[in-house]
């Protein structure tokens, strides 16, 4: 179940798209184009897209060029099929990763994309400031197929099912083992973390806090902001949390020498 932005439709409408080529396809993106300033890059959970984080967009974070992605499954991205791969997904976002001022992007991810942008970090480390992990899921113990996603996940009733929600049936059915890949490269993360997580998830537990704090032996910093019977859509009901957080990282960026 998904929450949409709460920006005027034609303030959303206006948002530039732009692409990047990539090995097999073309990742696809909504920016600000405030195209002199560091960025900070917003990547979506399960099933959504880029406008998920259009009103950080319409209004954003002072000092920052605001991007929001299409993960490669969804939105204008190719290939129109599923990229379970945490990696390969990561790699696709390394494309935009640019250093403005001396100064590399923050990312923020929500639910399945908080894994992404963890990966992001940890695979690429000197090409990110800091990360925002909103609600992410990370333990593998926590990834079970439910009844309804074992349903809908049968033959006939995937040929009805349109592709966003075919890809993201094939990304939840793929979380246990990606997550469990994920755990042996967290320690590998050296930017500043900030934690966002609702106490009243029941999409993904609050449990998920503890087990990647656990797991950050090498982040310059780790920080977790509670949300007190806070369910799984902060982006939507609690933005001024994430503000908060990206205006943190933002402050604390160093300029590279």
């Amino acid at each position: 179940m998904s929450v949409g932005p709460k920006s005027d439709k034609k303030l959303i409408a206006a948002l530039t798209r732009q692409s990047v080529e990539l090995e097999a396809g073309r990742l696809s993106f909504l920016t600000s184009l405030n195209e002199r300033l560091p960025r900070v890059i917003y990547v979506h959970g399960t099933p959504n897209d880029a406008k998920a984080f259009a009103d950080f967009l319409v209004d954003p974070v002072d000092g920052l060029e605001a991007i929001s992605v299409d993960r490669p499954g969804f939105g204008n991205s190719q290939p129109s099929g599923a990229m379970v791969s945490y990696e390969d997904q990561a790699r696709a976002i390394r494309s935009l990763l640019v250093e403005r001022a001396g100064k590399w992007p923050i990312l923020v991810g929500h639910s399945l994309g908080g894994p992404i942008v963890a990966r992001v970090a940890a695979d690429y480390p000197e090409q990110v400031a800091g990360i925002v992990i909103v609600a992410g899921n990370f333990d593998p113990e926590e990834e079970k197929v439910g009844i309804l996603q074992s349903i809908v996940q049968t033959r006939v009733a995937r040929f009805f099912m349109p592709q966003m929600f075919d890809n993201s049936l094939m990304e939840l059915r793929e979380g246990k083992s990606q997550t469990t890949k994920l755990a042996t490269v967290l320690g590998k993360i050296r930017c500043p973390v900030i934690i966002v997580h609702g106490t009243a998830d029941t999409l993904v537990v609050y449990s998920n806090v503890e087990y990647l704090r656990s797991r950050l032996t090498s982040a310059k910093s780790i920080e977790v902001v509670t949300l007190d019977d806070q369910s799984h859509f902060i982006p939507w009901q609690r933005p001024d949390t994430i503000r908060y957080a990206v205006k943190k990282l933002r402050d604390s960026l160093e300029v590279t020498r």
